[in-house]
């Protein structure tokens, strides 16, 4: 998938056949969280919460996380939905039997459905978003390019929660354009405009704010690490380097504990990411016994 999002081909070699098939075509696609429940504002990126790489997520236009939150009303809502369509459909066993028909090759035309609502058939929307995307090739116009300009320095300026935190990459200007076009395009419009760029940028502040909260951290979808524990984890790889060149090449274990403390790092948190970088390959633990730690 990395190489179909990044290149728009997917490259075969097999058998003695060398060829590039072009895959340039819209991606919708979905992965459950490790656990059963997503946590969108918490110390673990959504990143490390599924199994796709950091990587091959960061190239998704919008990423929306579907969660789990107990509300009474918005659960009586789905309850009685799910209930309602499941007392409204027919028994595949009929249909197969011929007892009853098949609803869902029912009638093409315009459906009312029984709160007076218009309802329009799949046939329908899938033929108009197929004239949609065969037809129309909308273009930003002067003034929606400014504002997706303008929208991308002010993020920039904004940073994120530590120095190597960054908010917004120059990848989002590809994805706001494209949100932007296809606002124009649903509409049949030859031009995307400030609305649309309006629509766009709405969007993607949307579902990054419902990620990450107010200091969005797009490092983070890189690294599968928030700013706050890649910091934690800069802080003890500092302290570790510099009493090492204080000690002889390496550095004490309590020493390093009470420095943390110093600035703000618990002994607990302090062992986690120490084990953390140990296991990574970033600092050597020679003896478990005299305790001492040295960057490798």
């Amino acid at each position: 998938m990395h190489e179909a999002m990044e290149q728009q081909r997917i490259s075969i070699s097999k058998a003695g056949i060398n060829a590039s098939l072009r895959t340039r075509c819209a991606i919708l696609a979905a992965a459950n969280p490790k656990k059963g429940k997503f946590e969108p504002v918490s110390e673990i990126p959504f990143t490390s919460q599924i199994n796709l790489t950091p990587p091959l997520v960061s190239r998704f236009d919008v990423i929306w996380l579907l969660t789990d939150d107990a509300d009474e009303n918005k659960d009586a809502k789905i309850a009685n939905h799910i209930i309602k369509n499941r007392l409204r459909g027919v028994s595949e066993l009929l249909v197969n039997e011929g007892s009853a028909s098949d609803p869902s090759k029912s009638s093409a035309e315009l459906k009312i459905s029984s709160d007076d609502a218009e309802t329009l058939p799949r046939d329908l929307i899938r033929k108009y978003i197929a004239h949609a995307k065969r037809t129309v090739h909308p273009n930003l116009t002067t003034e929606a390019r400014d504002l997706i300009v303008k929208f991308y320095i002010e993020t920039r300026k904004k940073g994120g929660t530590s120095s190597d935190s960054v908010s917004i990459t120059a990848r989002s200007l590809e994805a706001l354009a494209r949100l932007a076009e296809a606002s124009a395009r649903i509409r049949l419009s030859p031009d995307a405009t400030v609305e649309d760029a309006e629509r766009a940028i709405t969007l993607t502040s949307l579902w990054r704010y419902a990620l990450m909260g107010e200091n969005y951290d797009e490092t983070s979808t890189y690294a599968g690490k928030k700013g706050s524990v890649r910091n934690k984890e800069r802080t003890i790889r500092d302290i570790v380097s510099r009493l090492q060149n204080d000690g002889d090449g390496i550095a004490n274990s309590l020493d390093v504990f009470n420095e943390a403390e110093k600035v703000g790092i618990d002994r607990n948190n302090a062992e986690t990411i120490i084990e953390k970088l140990v296991l990574s390959g970033t600092l050597m633990r020679p003896s478990l016994v005299d305790g001492t730690l040295s960057i490798v």
